[in-house]
């Protein structure tokens, strides 16, 4: 019994009826199965030549039923005709197309048995390679930092894909829109070093931090395409919906806080600060800034291309009291920041100087003072390497000239020859 092949097919015509060995408690069982009438027939036999002779009895009557299809109408006959010919090329008899098509027309629940095809097809592809998500994680983490992405960016990065590669871990041609959708809607704050105590609750995260989430697991879905883990065209990470987002005011410094911070500044600090307060480039461009891109004679610092976030290189214009703060530090060559974590470094500089930290404050200073100073949001647009629509609904009008004209006077109290001088604040009383 072990040597016959199960299931066993009866042929009449075009007519298949199938034996399946269905064993229960340990005796053998035998059940014919097949189509009549739109209904799925079953009937089960403890002994293998009762059940054939029930399947060639089935069979030979149904192939003598299928006969007398050609007596019905024309139009029938026509549709049953041409149905024969369509199934002809792909060697399918029509009662087992028939068959297929309602089995799979139940377990769809009413949705297309073409769009489940079409599905199927895309994530089966036999160009796909397929490849778990942990995995495509860490390739895309090293090549990202094989490209010399900045320290801030790959932490935010590592942390947030990896995340989702624990949630994740089967192959990425098997992660669907509706649960990478769900996931980001259900994520939370999580504990950093600093708050690893009792005391931390997980919050919600806001709709801007998923937002952010939603285009780093994007990015991830786009690699994945470009070394052949997905099929071409849209993945299911394009599918997802944006969360909505709630305004939130700008922060930014008065020109007060701004001269005590610069004040009480360690020396290595200054220039990171005078260039985000004075220049506007975001933190990750500060990270990455040569001081051979620092052209003090040219009045410009040059972002290029791949250190800028929008991948455009710009110059932005040095302001006459930005030069006189970079002067005295200005190198030939070497990194201006002094260290990739900032985070420690500011959280000193805060505690110094008694002035609350704004969250992006430095760049938000700039481009609300500059807007102000020279009532030009396209040119603002341009040296701050962000949209003009995004400038003129967020930053216009949110500072008065008069306080934009302090904000571009805040210089040291020394000469700019002078190599490192105490700083002060000139022109803010």
């Amino acid at each position: 019994m072990s040597k016959i092949k199960f299931p066993i097919t009866v042929k009449r015509g075009n007519v298949r009826v199938k034996i399946y060995s269905t064993p229960t408690n340990g005796c053998d069982s035998f059940t014919v199965a097949y189509y009549f009438a739109g209904k799925r027939q079953r009937r089960t036999f403890a002994d293998l030549e009762l059940a054939k002779q029930e399947a060639e009895i089935a069979a030979t009557k149904i192939c003598a039923g299928e006969l007398d299809v050609l007596s019905l109408t024309s139009a029938d006959r026509v549709a049953y005709v041409r149905s024969l010919e369509m199934l002809k090329a792909l060697g399918t008899p029509l009662e087992m197309a028939v068959m297929q098509f309602v089995e799979a027309a139940k377990l769809l629940e009413g949705a297309s048995l073409v769009e489940a095809a079409k599905f199927y097809r895309k994530h089966h592809s036999k160009t796909v390679k397929p490849k778990r998500v942990p995995e495509i994680v860490e390739e895309m983490l090293a090549a990202k930092t094989a490209e010399g992405q900045s320290f801030i960016h790959l932490r935010s990065l590592k942390s947030r894909l990896q995340h989702f590669a624990k949630a994740f871990p089967a192959p990425i041609n098997m992660v669907l829109a509706p649960e990478i959708q769900d996931y980001i809607s259900a994520l939370k704050t999580q504990p950093t070093k600093q708050k690893k105590s009792w005391k931390f609750v997980p919050k919600p995260l806001s709709g801007v931090s998923k937002n952010n989430a939603r285009r780093v697991i994007l990015n991830l879905f786009n690699y994945a395409q470009s070394r052949g883990y997905l099929p071409k065209g849209l993945t299911e990470a394009a599918e997802l919906r944006p969360f909505k987002t709630v305004a939130t005011p700008i922060g930014i410094f008065t020109p007060e806080k701004m001269a005590k911070l610069l004040k009480h500044a360690d020396e290595d600090l200054i220039p990171y600060l005078a260039i985000g307060a004075f220049a506007g480039l975001r933190t990750a461009e500060i990270l990455r800034l040569d001081w051979q891109e620092v052209d003090l004679e040219g009045g410009h610092i040059e972002i290029k291309a791949q250190k800028a976030k929008t991948a455009s290189r710009r110059l932005v214009p040095i302001s006459d009291n930005l030069k006189k703060w970079l002067l005295p530090y200005h190198q030939t060559e070497g990194r201006v920041a002094p260290t990739d974590q900032m985070n420690n470094r500011l959280r000193d500089l805060t505690k110094a100087s008694g002035v609350e930290w704004e969250h992006n404050g430095l760049r938000h200073s700039f481009i609300s003072y500059r807007v102000a100073q020279i009532q030009n949001v396209n040119q603002v647009a341009l040296e701050a390497g962000n949209s003009a629509k995004i400038i003129f609904s967020n930053y216009r009008e949110l500072v008065k000239p008069t306080a934009a004209a302090k904000w571009f006077s805040i210089v040291p109290e020394t000469p700019a020859n002078v190599v490192n001088p105490p700083m002060a604040m000139a022109a803010s009383a």
